[in-house]
């Protein structure tokens, strides 16, 4: 009933858009650590992150007890696993009722596998970004694709072993001139894994526009649309899900948004984030996404300093709210989004494994 109420809210203050709202998010996104083995080729982290730090389960607990999810989802500028407190605070969510999902790695996959199943996670998003060994060290600047691979072969067989559905899988693959050609290679390897969905993610250059020639340079827009356009074919072939349809069709957004015939004057897109998530950095501040604070570190408050209600009912808060209604937004992160309005976050829910579903249900097979 709880739940109901919270959805009827929400959904409510998304058709009302107050600049003032009576709702809660019904999503948390939480940023349990800046730790990270990895230096990827297209992170900002290197710009960001100078004294990496960990919250600790006291601080997630209370965020959680304010902010009062239904979802919450672990992912920042760092590794969630390698958080000291990641699992406890997985187990604490799904006891307050919430659906937890972790966007990881997967690099230490093999000897925390048990431990994912064991704390009640519903779902694990990987970031894979390649089909081979080769092309992920040209990604990620590190040679751990066969450790990742290893571990989600463990997490598969455990789950089948004791009869369990959770954590389902997918597969995060950000689209670079480096893995282009690996799409559907990477479509097969979910297959194979049993992973329910591969995400494809255009690549998102704010923060490091400096980098584009190295990572996008010799790349058409023809060899993008073509290989976009076989990857989609492939899944429907091989019945893994993926997000292509949405893709192929905002084509002629993601062609332009980084170019000089781009006009952001033109360009505020509908998005009803400010009403039903928020975003949570591991020193306490907060925005609605987690792009706005990792990539051009926006803060609308800080609710270990001034509580979660100041927070979400603040002054930056409601100006955020209203210029989101206006069609004024300055951010270049939401000027270069996609936007997230009402009805793509309804097809979302209803197309993607463990968006909806109650906690306890079973699963199927840069967010």
């Amino acid at each position: 009933m709880a739940a109901t109420l919270k959805l009827l809210q929400s959904g409510l203050a998304v058709l009302a858009r107050p600049v003032k709202t009576w709702n809660r998010p019904l999503h948390l996104q939480i940023e349990p650590t800046t730790v990270c083995n990895l230096k990827c080729s297209f992170c900002v982290r290197e710009k960001n992150v100078f004294r990496p730090k960990s919250l600790t389960l006291e601080q997630f607990q209370s965020v959680f007890a304010q902010v009062r999810p239904l979802r919450v989802t672990f992912a920042g500028d760092g590794e969630p696993t390698l958080a000291p407190d990641i699992w406890k605070m997985v187990a604490h969510a799904k006891a307050g009722g919430a659906r937890t999902i972790i966007t990881s790695n997967w690099t230490i996959g093999p000897r925390i596998a048990e431990t994912a199943i064991e704390s009640g996670l519903t779902a694990l998003r990987v970031s894979i970004d390649a089909a081979t060994a080769s092309t992920y060290v040209a990604m990620r600047k590190a040679d751990y694709h066969g450790v990742i691979i290893e571990g989600i072969r463990r997490l598969q067989a455990l789950k089948k072993e004791r009869g369990v559905c959770e954590p389902d899988v997918g597969f995060e693959y950000v689209l670079g001139r480096d893995n282009l050609h690996e799409m559907q290679q990477v479509i097969d390897l979910a297959s194979d894994l049993g992973v329910c969905r591969v995400n494809f993610r255009p690549l998102n250059l704010v923060g490091i526009e400096e980098r584009e020639q190295e990572l996008l340079g010799g790349m058409t827009r023809e060899q993008y649309r073509e290989a976009l356009a076989a990857a989609h074919r492939h899944g429907q072939a091989r019945k893994v899900a993926t997000n292509l349809e949405e893709v192929i069709a905002l084509l002629p957004f993601y062609e332009v948004r980084y170019t000089p015939q781009f006009n952001p004057e033109k360009r505020s897109p509908d998005c009803i984030y400010p009403w039903v998530q928020v975003y949570v950095a591991v020193d306490g501040k907060v925005t609605p996404c987690c792009a706005l604070q990792m990539d051009e570190k926006v803060s609308l408050g800080n609710m270990f300093e001034d509580g979660f209600d100041s927070v979400w009912n603040g002054k930056p808060y409601r100006k955020m709210r209203s210029d989101t209604v206006k069609r004024r937004i300055e951010y270049k992160s939401c000027i270069t989004c996609e936007g997230r309005g009402l009805g793509k976050v309804a097809s979302l829910a209803f197309r993607t494994p463990g968006f909806l579903k109650k906690p306890d249900a079973p699963g199927a097979g840069r967010g």
